[in-house]
């Protein structure tokens, strides 16, 4: 019993993260402000002035066993100011069989797809803004479900190629689509507490007919047609240059099914993110994805692609990131009055100077030029509209 006390005995480790920003953003016309105050906009913040950021810690409890757990929390005040749960998930990997590396997690958690989010407690490495394919996944996916994986590593078997084959099933993520397809894709670097809702514009379309049970928000965590999606992934890392990662994710929600105030969606994507060390001081990392989705009796049908490429320059006592951003969504419903056609593309620009291990000063412009054509459903709302701010960002973290 004191042996199996001494294994269970937890060795806990604690990281944290938070930014806080002096933000000068280009004022908007009503209804162009953004999505989580009702508007259209598609960067996070209205007005200038001083922000607090996420503010994010890391709880990682290992054993002398096999198991393991960790918990991510935040503390944001956007939608509101709330404090709670982003991810949490315990872990089983036990010893090596003949070099192959078996591992189990379940809980809450994000499918290990981005190679931009690697940070703590999800966060980017690179910018303050996600790019917008990782906004859409930290706003709108996270599996509540168990994932098993089993790893080749090279060095093992005299290789210079890693290989891990992922697959995943979950529920609770039946509401996937809805930010999407009506505000279309965002920057920002937020993510939806578990069980957090997320608004998003009141649209005419959404007020009556067909689609007047939808309301204004979405609370992606819910599980509502009791039917269990999947996930599959392979990654491959050729010697420490470069890295593949390509999944499918397929939430296999009912598009009929209406309960607690939300429709289940019909939402599947593939994924394929890439990452090249182009030489000592020169890293590329970028991500496609392309899906489509579904709401009711094709009351919303959607196509969707995105993708980004970033360039990361570290110099030692400064570090330069370069994001390019593309996006489009295809309504393909015959739905009239709700036209969720849309496209835009976007850069961020991202300095960076660290003061101490503790302590970073960024500077960072982001701006999104967007076409949305659901914008049109109010008198005087421009369907093409661009986005900018300029924000200088204090960045703490401990380790």
């Amino acid at each position: 019993m004191q042996g199996l006390a001494a294994e269970l005995t937890p060795n806990i480790m604690l990281k944290g993260k938070g930014e806080f920003s002096i933000m000068q953003v280009q004022q908007q016309p009503y209804g162009l402000q953004p999505w989580w105050q009702g508007g259209t906009g598609q960067l996070p913040y209205e007005k200038s002035g001083v922000h607090a950021g996420p503010q994010l810690l890391a709880l990682q409890m290992d054993t002398d066993s096999a198991w393991s757990g960790t918990v991510h929390a935040q503390w944001h005040r956007i939608p509101t100011a709330d404090l709670g749960i982003t991810e949490a998930w315990l872990s089983y990997q036990p010893l090596p069989i003949e070099g192959y590396r078996l591992r189990a997690k379940a809980g809450y958690f994000y499918p290990a797809m981005s190679l931009e989010n690697s940070d703590t407690a999800w966060s980017s490495p690179y910018s303050s803004n996600f790019s917008v394919i990782n906004s859409w996944l930290a706003e709108e996916l996270r599996a509540r479900g168990l994932e098993l994986s089993l790893s080749r590593p090279g060095r093992f078997f005299n290789s210079s190629s890693s290989w891990q084959g992922v697959v995943g099933i979950f529920q609770g993520n039946d509401p996937l689509g809805s930010i999407i397809s009506w505000r279309g894709f965002a920057s920002h670097p937020f993510q939806t507490n578990l069980g957090e809702q997320v608004r998003f514009s009141n649209y005419p379309s959404i007020r009556e007919g067909l689609l007047a049970p939808q309301p204004a928000w979405v609370q992606p965590t819910r599980e509502l047609d009791h039917r269990t999606g999947y996930y599959l992934g392979l990654h491959w890392t050729h010697q420490s240059t470069t890295e593949l990662r390509l999944y499918h994710y397929d939430n296999n929600g009912d598009p009929l099914v209406f309960r607690h105030g939300q429709y289940a969606w019909d939402t599947q994507f593939q994924s394929l993110a890439w990452q090249q060390q182009l030489s000592e001081n020169w890293r590329l990392v970028s991500q496609y994805l392309t899906g489509s989705t579904e709401m009711g009796p094709k009351a919303v049908v959607l196509d969707y692609q995105s993708w980004f490429s970033l360039l990361h320059f570290d110099g030692g006592n400064y570090r330069f990131n370069l994001r390019y951003d593309h996006w489009q969504q295809q309504d393909q419903d015959q739905f009239p009055g709700d036209d969720n056609n849309g496209n835009g593309h976007g850069w961020n620009v991202n300095l960076q100077l660290p003061l101490n291990e503790t302590l970073m000063l960024a500077l960072e412009w982001s701006r999104l030029n967007s076409h949305q054509a659901n914008r049109a459903q109010w008198d005087g709302w421009p369907v093409q509209q661009h986005f900018q701010q300029l924000q200088l960002v204090l960045n703490w973290r401990f380790d």
